[in-house]
């Protein structure tokens, strides 16, 4: 078979063709791809963010909660032998706020 250079010119020139329209989709690619990941690391930061919030109010809670406890134990440690009377304590004073976190409800105490 024999080829006439015109036809090894117009193959070469489509092969550039396609390598130019190639390049041009993976860069397309590449930008959309990047403004995904900036997309979805906002948010993850922002969960991050909200979570950190939450665990500090949860470790308020649970401090509150052993000082009580302490105190409660300490009181049954010195407490008279013939004293029966009940005593309630409040663990934690705090009023307690409604928290949505992706349409699930749940408590969190006000600051």
């Amino acid at each position: 078979m024999h080829y006439k250079k015109s036809d090894t010119v117009m193959f070469v020139g489509g092969v550039m063709q396609n390598i130019k329209k190639m390049k041009s989709e993976l860069y397309e690619l590449r930008y959309f791809l990047e403004q995904n990941l900036a997309r979805r690391t906002e948010h993850l930061m922002q969960r991050i963010a909200f979570l950190e919030s939450c665990n500090a109010t949860l470790c308020d809670q649970l401090d509150s909660a052993q000082h009580a406890l302490a105190a409660l134990r300490l009181e049954e440690k010195t407490a008279e032998p013939g004293d029966h009377a009940m005593k309630l304590y409040a663990i934690n004073t705090k009023p307690m706020l409604p928290v949505v976190i992706e349409n699930k409800s749940v408590e969190r105490a006000a600051a």
